[in-house]
């Protein structure tokens, strides 16, 4: 199942990547005194992923990027960080080799999109055009689900989920648990960034004081009522932390409510008290501030078709990635990039005025329960036949029953994936 798997992986790339090359040819057809404006804002993965190949055509466009932060924190393996395998560094990523390529680059902060103007606002007063605008902002947060739970408290109970430094203060903390401690995690419902990763998490943070002989209970209070690869969780943590790590469902009174973080305490929907040493809320989550805030989004979402990704009522508009409903797809740094292809190749046929290419998508995703075990989900993606929902075509999961040898192994594919995808998109 694993070499299958990861043929299909390998095959999906170089089948987007024979599309996109043999796709670039028509771009000829394009009158030469027209040069269309394609501004892409925000370089995580999807919106770096449409750069890449984008810019192989920079001589047709009129290509320009927007990105405010000087470097890029990955979400993904985040909590590898956390678990101590590898250094905070090692998910830092410079952009001096996307500054070298034949773009304009702008490191302002957008406030505003204006879409029937097509116009982007900057918080200096100043604005820029666009014939296309690609948006890649990442995600957004509520702050009004649990009381007391407050986005000025981020320094305090840190939720380590959007890529930014808070995730130093947060091993900090943990640095500073003495022996005993009582952790409490409270794990958002759907939908939300990386499905598992509230879990993997969890086992990290566990890795991470198991190595340090140190003694702690861990306690998962869920809004839902069950979550992505939770039987291979639960065996996980019982092989490894014995009754160390406990997930408490939405059903069993698992929902937060209520934080008093003076007192260093939660409260559930039916009124029980959880106190801690360390609390770690994650937010429920919606789409990114700036598409909020510009009128982008319907119902805390995107919407989007999902043949090129143009947003519903906003022409040449095109989003990608957590702040989308992607229909079946979940929010994901291997969903983001898969859409982000086929974006930028429709993207392409549209401004040469040819076919849309009928998409297909794939998103694999690794979750580790410690740092050399770890476990994959891997789905494949169409359209439906009215061609405005993205559907299932299948699922293939990691072994619940895997050998350590087998746990290792993917862990490694794993780290591979990660290597490969950031030497490709800011090596």
């Amino acid at each position: 199942m694993k070499r299958s798997k990861r043929r299909l992986i390998k095959n999906f790339g170089l089948s987007l990547a024979f599309l996109l090359a043999n796709n670039f040819f028509p771009l000829k057809k394009i009158k030469a005194n027209y040069k269309p404006r394609v501004v892409i804002i925000g370089l995580g993965f999807g919106g770096t992923s449409c750069l890449r190949i984008l810019s192989e055509l920079s001589e047709k466009l009129d290509l320009i990027v927007i990105e405010r932060k000087k470097k890029i924190q990955t979400c993904p393996f985040s909590n590898h960080v956390i678990g101590g395998s590898i250094k905070y560094t090692d998910i830092i990523f410079e952009l001096d080799n996307i500054k070298k390529m034949n773009v304009k680059f702008v490191d302002s902060s957008v406030n505003f999109v204006d879409s029937s103007k097509k116009e982007i606002k900057f918080f200096d007063g100043s604005s820029m055009y666009f014939d296309f605008l690609i948006l890649s902002p990442g995600i957004g947060f509520k702050w009004n689900k649990i009381e007391g739970h407050l986005e000025e408290d981020l320094k305090q109970i840190p939720h380590c989920w959007d890529g930014n430094n808070n995730l130093l203060n947060f091993i900090g903390r943990l640095n500073d648990l003495e022996n005993n401690s009582r952790i409490v995690i409270s794990a958002p419902d759907y939908p939300y960034r990386c499905p598992p990763a509230p879990y993997e998490r969890a086992s990290m943070i566990a890795s991470y004081l198991k190595k340090r002989g140190k003694s702690f209970k861990i306690l998962i209070l869920d809004s839902k009522n069950s979550f992505t690869k939770k039987d291979i969780f639960l065996r996980e943590w019982e092989k490894i932390y014995d009754q160390s790590i406990e997930w408490i469902s939405k059903k069993n009174g698992g929902e937060v409510k209520y934080l008093d973080q003076k007192n260093k305490y939660v409260s559930t929907e039916d009124g029980n008290k959880f106190s801690a040493d360390f609390i770690h809320i994650i937010p429920e989550q919606r789409a990114a501030d700036i598409v909020v805030n510009s009128n982008l989004t319907n119902n805390d979402w995107c919407q989007i078709s999902p043949i090129d990704f143009e947003l519903i009522d906003h022409k040449d508009i095109y989003v990608l990635g957590d702040s989308i409903n992607a229909g079946a797809m979940p929010k994901s740094a291997f969903s983001a990039d898969s859409q982000a292809k086929i974006l930028a190749l429709n993207l392409i046929n549209k401004i040469s005025d040819q076919e849309y290419v009928n998409p297909v998508f794939l998103n694999t995703c690794y979750s580790f329960s410690s740092l050399d075990r770890a476990f994959s989900i891997t789905s494949w993606y169409k359209l439906n036949s009215d061609k405005d929902r993205i559907v299932s075509l299948g699922t293939s999961q990691s072994s619940e029953n895997a050998s350590k040898k087998e746990r290792y192994e993917e862990s490694i594919h794993a780290l591979g994936w990660y290597k490969n995808i950031t030497d490709y998109l800011y090596g």
